[in-house]
């Protein structure tokens, strides 16, 4: 072989040499490929932050009565955490409001913490037999159809906040849906309550579903409004996550004509799917015990960042269960963050970020 053939060999093997390396470098850049879901343990790297982004700095959260174990989750959270929504205040079987003991009794252990407190009403009645009505339309119609019964109740809220102490009020009434009659009445009683609010030195929170009829309404300015940004899957659906991107930003989209302070509400835990039918919702502490027990093999959805796994119980029976870590719910933060709304997370209790 002449000199100049041994060069041309030389070259021809350094540049083969080269392109595998420039391979296998983009390869382990990109090790997603085309893959809708990555092993979990390929996010290894993102495990290691603090809880979430440093530029994460104005939190609010709600605590619910039912699951008060939650100390380890506001410690972790420290500073990053601003402000907590005590859930709930609910109705008797006379329409008047109740706070259940267990909140009354945690609040009175925290109410000198650091952090904005906020008592949550909803429009629940839990009456003196046990039977209860969730969500409850016919209830919101009472209270707000007749202007003396809303002044009423406007004054009970008021008053209820003030004898515990809180720092302000947040009203999370649903499923008013297309009643727009009841619409009208909601936004009359939301500006009394504001006015209300405002001469007691009250702050106001006012809570939205996804599917508020914006288009149609004229909201006032002063008080915080928060979307909810979840159940996109759940029980009414196939398997799936409770948010993405895409279900977010369609959100603020919608938001875009409600004037003032705004905050978008992301979700903790998940959804158990079974195949026969039957869903259950489930924390992220849940989740992974369900991991451990089944030795399921997890992985993250590409879109959603939300975690999945599949497994077969001992009755034969398959579940699909998909859920929010940190790193999920990290991700739909940012996504919120960087049109400079206020986030809001449902809920604290059952997280492993503790």
């Amino acid at each position: 072989m002449g000199k100049r053939a041994k060069n041309t060999w030389i070259i021809i093997t350094l540049t083969l040499i080269i392109s595998m390396f420039l391979y296998g470098c983009s390869k382990e850049k990109n090790p997603l490929g085309n893959s809708s879901k990555v092993q979990v343990g390929e996010t290894a790297t993102i495990e290691d932050k603090k809880i979430f982004d440093e530029n994460i700095d104005n939190l609010s959260a709600w605590i619910t009565y039912w699951d008060l174990d939650v100390q380890g989750e506001i410690k972790s959270l420290d500073k990053q955490l601003k402000e907590v929504s005590y859930f709930a205040a609910y109705f008797d079987s006379n329409n008047e409001l109740i706070m259940p003991q267990q909140l009354v009794d945690y609040y009175n252990r925290t109410k000198d913490e650091d952090y904005t407190k906020y008592l949550t009403i909803v429009n629940d009645k839990i009456n003196s037999d046990g039977t209860s009505s969730l969500k409850d339309k016919d209830l919101l119609k009472t209270l707000l159809t007749d202007s003396t019964l809303r002044s009423k109740h406007v004054k009970d809220i008021i008053s209820l906040a003030s004898q515990y102490g809180f720092n302000g009020i947040e009203i999370d009434y649903e499923q008013i849906k297309d009643d727009m009659g009841l619409w009208n009445n909601y936004l009359l009683f939301i500006k009394d309550l504001y006015d209300e609010c405002d001469g007691s030195g009250l702050k106001l929170r006012v809570i939205f579903e996804p599917n508020v009829p914006f288009d149609d309404l004229e909201f006032i300015e002063g008080p915080t409004y928060v979307m909810m940004c979840y159940n996109l899957h759940g029980g009414f659906s196939e398997p799936g996550e409770k948010a993405n991107p895409q279900f977010i930003k369609e959100l603020m989209d919608k938001m875009e004509r409600v004037p003032g302070s705004k905050s978008f509400a992301i979700a903790t835990g998940g959804f158990n799917w079974a195949s026969d039918g039957k869903v259950t919702s489930l924390s992220e502490v849940e989740a992974k015990d369900l991991v451990k027990e089944y030795s399921a093999k997890e992985e993250r959805d590409i879109k959603s960042k939300c975690i999945v796994f599949k497994y077969t119980d001992e009755d034969g029976i398959e579940h699909e269960v998909w859920y929010a870590d940190k790193n999920t719910l990290n991700s739909w933060m940012q996504v919120i963050k960087e049109k400079g709304y206020g986030i809001s997370l449902w809920r604290l209790g059952g997280n492993a970020f503790h």
